[in-house]
């Protein structure tokens, strides 16, 4: 389950500059965990499925953690994306061919973000 971000300061903490930067740095430390690989997929059959493993320091399995992938300009169109913690500090971004004939992807970066 995805874990709630406390609400900025509001108006009556305009100048308490303590609580603005407590929330700032609570912000960055949900969005830090990111990791990238550059990698050469392979050719996804029609109906299979291609993975690409990630290193994301921070990344913890089985706590319910969100993750956000994200892909090059020129994956297509007919790859469906998602990805999943599979281990601690190890996120696996799965490609599905969802069309009826291969596809192979050339190499490229991929990136996953992941949040309590």
């Amino acid at each position: 389950m995805a874990k709630p971000l406390s609400s900025p300061p509001g108006v009556s903490d305009s100048k308490n500059f303590r609580a603005l930067e407590a929330w700032m740095q609570n912000v960055f430390a949900l969005l830090s965990k990111v990791g990238s690989v550059t990698t050469d997929v392979g050719s996804i059959a029609a109906g299979a499925i291609g993975s690409v493993t990630i290193t994301v320091p921070g990344a913890r399995a089985d706590v319910g953690m969100t993750v956000q992938v994200g892909l090059p300009s020129t994956v297509s169109t007919g790859l469906v994306p998602w990805g999943n913690v599979t281990a601690d500090d190890t996120v696996t971004l799965y490609l599905y061919n969802r069309t009826g004939s291969p596809i192979d992807p050339s190499s490229a970066t991929y990136y996953a973000r992941v949040m309590p």
